[in-house]
């Protein structure tokens, strides 16, 4: 299962670095463009931090360094990725479906507001 998550983490990194590159605007484009590239470039670097604090985290293990009473490392951890998870369900339903995707739009369409398209 571990082997798995540093895969995952892995992927999502190399899927954030690719949307970074198609991205059809920029951190100095507007608002949106400055909130994405903080909210998701933070996320990014708490989710590379994560994996490679998991890979060393399975070396320990491997090497049998944690123990029933001598865990904290792989405890803070689980701990890390948890938190990245849970910010990255809120970070997906703030920045790609409010701010850039369909409720964004439908909120303004159903008040007759003002939308003002990303490019």
């Amino acid at each position: 299962g571990l082997v798995v998550t540093i895969v995952c983490g892995t992927v999502f990194f190399l899927v954030q670095l690719r949307e970074y590159y198609w991205n059809s605007y920029t951190i100095a484009d507007s608002v949106y463009g400055s909130v994405f590239y903080l909210l998701t470039g933070f996320h990014g670097m708490h989710v590379v931090v994560g994996t490679i604090w998991l890979m060393v985290s399975v070396v320990r293990l491997w090497r049998g360094e944690f123990s029933s009473q001598r865990h904290f490392g792989f405890e803070g951890c689980i701990w890390d990725w948890h938190f990245v998870d849970v910010v990255w369900v809120a970070l997906w339903c703030l920045v790609y479906v409010w701010f850039g995707g369909w409720l964004y739009m439908w909120w303004f369409k159903m008040w007759d507001g003002d939308v003002y398209t990303f490019k």
